[in-house]
């Protein structure tokens, strides 16, 4: 299965993934874009949330200070990534799990005021069943935020796989699905399943610099906006808000 082979090419490059976890605990450009989404919410009724395909836990690491009274629910395919989460994140109020994100077996159903799927769905080949497994954990009235690669401007998906060959002599070959969805689609996935979803586009603020020759992002700065682009792909990153 994809996600397997996905998962082999995590474990294969341990310390490349693990640096890369890591390095994600400094607050991203993205993860304040999202706080100041979660301001309009209101925290005191937040009491259970979920961090699915979570990594190491940057972004619940970041959210705890905003919610420190909620109860938090990480889940993630890679127990590598679980393991290094439960030693950055030895708070009471975590709990960890090893879950597939197409059946999220171990995770409550209709229980989570807010939902987190961060970086990821563009990385999956089956986003609708994705999206459905995050509606069935979130309970009426929560909210889902997803950061991925959006096509707000045009009526069509992109799907693409990537091979990235730069540290090949290491035996370190890196493959990933870069695919971006159109708003007709999430539209059309969810539909009868949500009251209300938006597209939000990030715009990063700052300039990112790589000059390697395998996966790894950039900006390019236009007279309106800053592009963001990865081995040679323009990165539509937008945040998805779904409310259940």
């Amino acid at each position: 299965m994809e996600k397997d082979n996905y998962l082999k090419s995590l474990q294969s490059n341990k310390n490349y993934f693990e640096e890369y976890y890591l390095r994600s605990f400094a607050k991203s450009e993205q993860q304040k874009f999202l706080e100041q989404l979660l301001t309009k919410e209101n925290s005191a009724s937040i009491q259970n949330i979920a961090d699915i395909a979570s990594g190491a836990g940057s972004l619940s690491y970041h959210l705890n200070k905003m919610y420190p009274n909620a109860s938090f629910y990480l889940a993630d395919y890679n127990k590598d990534a679980i393991e290094l989460a439960k030693q950055k994140l030895d708070f009471p109020n975590f709990n960890f799990f090893i879950e597939d994100i197409y059946e999220l077996n171990s995770i409550p159903q209709n229980y989570f005021d807010l939902v987190f799927c961060w970086q990821t769905l563009s990385w999956l080949e089956e986003p609708e069943k994705v999206l459905n497994k995050l509606l069935s954990i979130t309970k009426p009235g929560g909210k889902i935020y997803i950061s991925s690669l959006f096509n707000i401007q045009h009526d069509v998906d992109i799907y693409s796989r990537v091979s990235d060959y730069s540290n090949a002599s290491d035996g370190k070959i890196i493959q990933a699905n870069y695919n971006t969805y159109s708003k007709y689609s999430v539209a059309k996935w969810i539909q009868g399943k949500a009251k209300t979803f938006e597209l939000l586009p990030f715009h990063t603020p700052i300039d990112f610099l790589y000059s390697g020759r395998g996966i790894g992002t950039y900006t390019i700065n236009t007279e309106k906006e800053r592009l963001q682009v990865s081995a040679g792909l323009l990165l539509n990153w937008a945040v998805l808000v779904i409310e259940k």
